[in-house]
């Protein structure tokens, strides 16, 4: 019996270095061990990624803190609705009580006739927008261009 209907299931496993590029005293980076897992069926997606953060040594770690902020996963949930993709992630929001997550929203759209170009729109609030003020609480809104998104 299939409990879950027609759904597809992905998975990936890999290693992230992330880096401001900065030297001390602005300097943030971590490396992480992760996996990512994505559910699909029709025109939903949801994924969730764990992710495992390597400890440095206490005199050369730049950001200590930088889990009770970024957490140890994220979850994503994903709609395409007539050529639109809205999709909204949530990140240490369960871990740190409400109190230290982030909330970012985004839409895709269809530019003129071409397939892979989309516009998007997104919003962001919450801790972590960028490596360097991982620590901050910033609330941003920002417009582009996509050649390619969720579904």
């Amino acid at each position: 019996m299939d409990l879950l209907g027609n759904q597809e299931c992905r998975h990936l496993i890999g290693f992230a270095h992330q880096s401001n590029g900065r030297n001390e005293p602005i300097s943030r980076s971590w490396n992480r061990l992760y996996a990512n897992f994505v559910f699909e069926k029709g025109n939903l997606a949801f994924s969730f990624k764990p992710w495992y953060r390597f400890s440095e040594d206490e005199e050369d770690d730049n950001n200590p803190d930088i889990t009770d902020y970024m957490g140890h996963f994220h979850i994503l949930a994903a709609y395409k609705w007539r050529g639109h993709t809205f999709s909204l992630m949530s990140r240490n929001n369960l871990e740190s009580g409400f109190s230290k997550g982030a909330v970012e929203g985004t839409w895709s759209f269809p530019l003129g006739n071409y397939k892979y170009l989309k516009g998007y729109v997104q919003g962001f609030t919450g801790y972590g927008q960028s490596l360097i003020d991982y620590n901050s609480n910033e609330s941003s809104i920002g417009i582009g261009f996509a050649i390619t998104d969720w579904l």
